[in-house]
């Protein structure tokens, strides 16, 4: 007996046509309330909803492109959802692998421009996706490429008015700043992208050209690029800045007895590469030079519109190669860094061990004294204690306010009587730490 058609539901016409006769323009502020994949979903209701998403501002919300069946979406976003504002390209495909006669075929985006002729010939063999249309997003804002199998240069990948832009561990992905002209890019994060082979310029170009980006730009990140050089105070007078992490940048220069009043003005968290005077891990070559850079350092921060934290993550060394430097049994250098008791701001030097017990010695205090009775004065005094409880622990360096000569160093070590639990850490160095 053959199947009879399903019945249509009475009020099922009626609903078609209600669902049809919303305008277009209001149905895509309707659809701008919800998410890209609500939205994909919706289009297929009628022509008119159809078109209605075509004309959606698809609002800002992660999207990621991290297996195939999301690479399909957005192939089909690409023509149905042309205004989605945000996208995440991801190493997609590296959970979907084919074993063929034992041999394994990896999934990869297609090359671009002038792409890295050994990683081309390693991987031409794997199964290629296009990613060309993701040019069709026309108004893009926020991409984001992380752990991306692209190799070469995709010059439609800058090609948006794009607000914020995060690339990480895109070893293979060939840019450069230059590119970043004509958007009002608010963030640039970049990080770790730099290939594996260590001789690839993945991202180049002077951070001077950043200067296009004065009026816009609020939070910079460029970590392990050495082929990005320039001075970190090129952007001392972006007005927004708020934010400028630059760790391990071998290329960037710059010192910060530079920076005046005037200099960064919105700056609330800063790092700098060690090849910067008074960056992270900048080392001295003598005791003595631990004095001045400190008095910079507290001048800058005492500059009326400063950020509290300014610095105080901050760690800087003696060199190897100073005079002052005597060997050891154990090589791990002196350092110094800010150090905070409630409001009161000071500077100690440290010896800092990787298992074993950390030996601080004396603050240098920078703060006046709070007056005595106010809250700073109680919330002071029960930070020194905590501090001094830890000095107290490990007090090799009691009493010292900087690091001894090689003379008193090897007498202290001939007198001083370490408490059992700091033999315990030392006879067991993996088992625990402070």
């Amino acid at each position: 007996m053959p199947h009879s058609k399903k019945p249509k539901l009475a009020n099922e016409d009626a609903d078609n046509t209600a669902a049809a006769s919303i305008p277009s323009d209001e149905l895509a502020n309707i659809f701008g309330c919800l998410g890209p994949i609500e939205i994909l979903h919706l289009r297929r209701v009628c022509k008119t909803w159809n078109d209605a998403a075509k004309n959606t501002i698809v609002p800002l919300t992660d999207f990621k492109v991290h297996d195939i069946d999301s690479y399909n979406t957005m192939k089909t976003m690409a023509t149905a959802l042309p205004n989605l504002q945000q996208l995440e390209l991801r190493d997609n495909l590296k959970h979907v692998l084919i074993h063929i006669n034992s041999s394994r075929i990896n999934h990869r985006y297609a090359n671009g421009e002038d792409p890295d002729e050994e990683k081309a010939l390693r991987s031409i063999n794997d199964i290629t996706y296009e990613v060309d249309m993701v040019s069709n997003f026309t108004k893009l804002r926020v991409l984001k490429l992380g752990c991306a199998s692209l190799n070469g240069s995709y010059p439609y990948l800058f090609n948006f008015p794009l607000q914020k832009l995060t690339i990480s561990n895109c070893g293979y992905l060939k840019w450069d700043l230059n590119v970043l002209a004509g958007m009002p890019l608010k963030e640039l994060h970049v990080k770790s992208s730099e290939s594996l082979t260590g001789n690839i310029p993945a991202l180049t170009g002077n951070i001077y050209s950043l200067r296009v980006l004065k009026d816009t730009l609020e939070r910079l990140t460029i970590a392990a690029c050495p082929q990005v050089e320039g001075n970190f105070m090129d952007l001392a007078d972006f007005p927004l800045l708020k934010s400028l992490i630059l760790p391990q940048m071998v290329s960037i220069t710059g010192d910060i007895r530079g920076m005046s009043e005037t200099s960064f003005p919105k700056l609330e968290n800063i790092l700098l590469p060690k090849n910067v005077y008074g960056g992270q891990e900048y080392m001295i070559m003598r005791i003595s030079e631990a004095k001045d850079l400190i008095a910079t350092i507290y001048s800058i921060k005492k500059q009326s519109h400063r950020h509290p934290s300014l610095f105080e993550d901050f760690n800087w060394y003696l060199s190897g190669n100073s005079p002052d430097w005597h060997e050891e049994e154990f090589w791990y250098p002196f350092s110094f860094c800010l150090v905070r008791a409630g409001s009161r701001l000071g500077w100690r030097w440290e010896r800092k061990f990787e298992f074993t017990p950390d030996y601080h010695f004396e603050v240098n205090w920078l703060d006046a004294l709070p007056t005595k009775g106010s809250s700073e004065h109680q919330s002071f005094t029960e930070a020194l204690q905590d501090m001094q409880s830890r000095t107290d622990r490990f007090p090799f360096f009691k009493g010292f306010h900087q690091p001894p000569t090689e003379a008193v160093y090897n007498r202290l070590k001939r007198q001083y009587r370490p408490s059992r639990e700091e033999m315990e850490m030392w006879e067991n160095p993996s088992s625990s730490h402070e």
